[in-house]
């Protein structure tokens, strides 16, 4: 069937994601069919208001560099991950981190420095995002490989619920490995 998410926005308002094909129409999903579904994929859900949906494409891009003379791209405009990882807002936010002090720089004393390393800088956060959103993509969505690729997502599974150490990289990479000093 695919995979299937529940994650909480508040104490009343919940974004639930289910994997379906990319060129599927949205309006072959009513709401009915969507809490069906939901329930086959994670059993007993309490069924509410839809107040949105839509097809959201699985897919990454990188731009390299990140900048064009003065021009400089951040977050989506730059990179984009699937949203298995939950990365995007991350790394959009480190991006303007490391963006605002080299363009204050920049705009204050001339110094390039900063602006010039801006891309070598984000890139190495941003590869690192792009490969944990590819290894959640291909741990948790049905990739079509029948019944061997599923064993081989359920034995990655059974690793990190088994392994500290497995569990311990996927929880850093989950909740985002530490700044880099500025640069």
């Amino acid at each position: 069937r695919g995979f299937a998410l529940y994650t909480m926005r508040s104490q009343d308002i919940s974004r639930l994601y289910l994997q379906v094909p990319a060129d599927e129409d949205i309006e072959n999903w009513p709401d009915d069919r969507i809490w069906d579904e939901l329930g086959h994929r994670l059993g007993t859900v309490k069924a509410g208001n839809v107040y949105e949906k839509g097809i959201t494409p699985m897919r990454s891009y990188v731009a390299k560099p990140m900048q064009h003379g003065r021009l400089f791209l951040a977050g989506d405009s730059a990179h984009i991950v699937p949203p298995t990882g939950a990365k995007g807002l991350n790394l959009a936010v480190n991006d303007v981190r490391l963006l605002a002090p080299a363009l204050t720089e920049l705009i204050r004393h001339g110094a390039t420095e900063r602006t010039d390393g801006y891309t070598t800088a984000a890139l190495s956060r941003v590869w690192r995002a792009q490969d944990f959103s590819n290894y959640m993509t291909q741990m948790l969505h049905d990739l079509g490989g029948g019944p061997f690729q599923q064993q081989l997502q359920l034995a990655r599974i059974d690793y990190i619920a088994r392994s500290e150490a497995a569990a311990h990289s996927l929880a850093e990479n989950y909740v985002g490995l530490p700044a880099e000093p500025d640069f």
